[in-house]
């Protein structure tokens, strides 16, 4: 099995990277009409945090797949390893723009200036940039020429699609629990306008992520479906299939039943019962994205090649961060 600290980082950076970015494209798309409401500040310090969490899983993982890489696990050989990664490598190149992305991020929210409209559209670009450049420690890496472009574009691609679905979900189920426990009707009518204003834009982002995932399939273990049963990385990936369906089948229980019943009981007045419905089915959810980015941070680490039933599966150490 790939290593477990190394796959614990690369669970904490997509977590971080991904909430960092989804959180505030969720404000300006979703929220952009009230952007100044108690919950906007809350999304922000969540957003916040979420860049503290990646910057320290970046450096964790630096370190991990340094020590995985040097001769003998010595103090000093790790920080040579780590400095000719940092200097002599894309790898480094990445992780270094990524630091700097996530202390940018880190700052705008410590120290707000300007709007909250603003303020999002910055953290969003920061966001966006700081995660794209994980397509670089994936296998997103593994082609050359045209076809190298063509899958870190996919790739870059898959995951900016699952950073606005994890931070628009994770947002909705941090307003559903608000809602749940006050008393106030705007509180109710915050959770339906942002569920209804996310509702166009997860169509586009479950359309991008399986047209994004059929293209990094292809290119990482060819046009045939058996990989999914015959080997280790294709167990895994359908591991992640079948939890993702689960997940869309949630999001559109929520989209076509329970967001509906929401706003209906905000025009007959009686929302606790419609509130909770769509809160347990937020929060399911959102447990079942960090089943998915378990996944995900494993199969990073699995070369498809060789992770086969008859052998013991290849840790891609150098994808580790």
């Amino acid at each position: 099995m790939p290593d477990a600290w190394l796959m614990s980082t690369r669970l904490a950076l997509y977590l971080g990277l991904m909430l960092g970015f989804g959180l505030p494209v969720f404000v300006l798309h979703a929220l952009r009409d009230d952007p100044t409401t108690p919950v906007v500040r809350r999304l922000f310090r969540v957003s916040g945090a979420a860049s503290v969490l990646a910057l320290v899983a970046s450096g964790a993982a630096l370190w991990v797949m340094a020590r995985s890489m040097s001769a003998d696990g010595d103090p000093a050989s790790v920080w040579t390893t780590t400095q000719t990664l940092l200097t002599q490598t894309a790898l480094g190149t990445t992780w270094v723009i990524r630091v700097v992305l996530l202390m940018s991020s880190v700052a705008i929210v410590a120290r707000p200036i300007g709007s909250a409209l603003v303020r999002a559209g910055a953290l969003a670009v920061l966001g966006a940039v700081a995660l794209a450049t994980l397509a670089w420690a994936g296998h997103g890496a593994m082609n050359d020429g045209v076809l190298a472009w063509l899958h870190l574009g996919a790739d870059i691609t898959h995951l900016l699609a699952a950073g606005v679905w994890v931070g628009s979900l994770v947002a909705l189920a941090l307003i559903a629990r608000q809602a749940s426990i006050s008393d106030e009707p705007t509180s109710a009518h915050l959770l339906s306008q942002a569920a209804s204003g996310f509702a166009q834009l997860g169509s586009v982002i479950v359309g991008t992520l399986l047209i994004s995932g059929t293209i990094n399939y292809v290119l990482i273990v060819g046009p045939s479906l058996s990989e999914l049963v015959e080997g280790v990385y294709g167990r895994v990936l359908l591991a992640k299939l079948v939890v993702f369906g689960g997940m869309l089948s949630l999001a559109a229980i929520n989209r076509f039943r329970l967001a509906p019943v929401l706003e209906q009981a905000l025009h007959e007045g009686d929302t606790p019962r419609a509130v909770m419905a769509l809160k347990r089915s937020l929060w399911t959810e959102t447990g079942l994205v960090l089943v998915v980015l378990t996944l995900v941070a494993g199969l990073g680490l699995l070369n498809p090649a060789t992770a086969s039933d008859d052998g013991v599966p290849q840790v891609a150490a150098e994808r580790g961060m």
